[in-house]
């Protein structure tokens, strides 16, 4: 990824969530704006990738300043099918579909420069799974993508099951939100 200077594009943290680290000098936050957008927890964005045609697709997991004043995001993993094709056969794709990167391994979730997001995007889950909020008609119409199956980093192949905790994550802040 790609470090920017953040000084003139109207960056701003938003709530703290605590401190942390060697002697509690890191601070975690719940959200931040940069430019005339605000990123909470948990928002699905857009992330630039050196030399890639199209930008990298994750969940925000964890935000935080460090002491020396670098910004950092924890971000879960999206794939797009031509992603994994080579690990997996996959077929029968919906249209904009990804797949939430799951199990334990390279590419399951990464740190990344806080600078490195170029956007948010409309990640909504369509799985038929009880412990995810379906979402409404105007929500599928607004997505940007969807998505209702994982892909397994460790053992290479795709479930149809999420499992109750993703890269430390409870399922409940990877599904759809109930307050939205």
């Amino acid at each position: 990824m790609v470090e920017v200077d953040t000084k003139d594009l109207g960056f701003k943290w938003g709530k703290q969530r605590g401190v942390g680290g060697k002697d509690k000098k890191v601070r975690f936050f719940q959200s931040f704006s940069y430019g005339s957008v605000e990123y909470a927890l948990y928002d699905c964005v857009y992330l630039y990738g050196e030399g890639e045609t199209e930008p990298y697709i994750g969940k925000l997991i964890k935000i935080w300043e460090n002491p020396d004043k670098t910004k950092k995001v924890k971000v879960l993993w999206f794939f797009r099918p031509c992603e994994i094709q080579y690990y997996v056969g996959v077929e029968d794709t919906a249209k904009d579909e990804l797949f939430l990167a799951s199990g334990e391994g390279a590419g399951l979730a990464n740190v990344n420069p806080l600078e490195a997001i170029v956007g948010k995007c409309n990640v909504v889950c369509t799985s038929k799974d009880s412990r995810n909020p379906q979402p409404s008609e105007e929500q599928l119409g607004t997505a940007d993508f969807i998505f209702y199956r994982a892909f397994d980093v460790g053992d290479c192949r795709i479930l149809d099951k999420i499992e109750e905790k993703v890269a430390g994550v409870e399922v409940k802040f990877i599904f759809n939100r109930a307050d939205v």
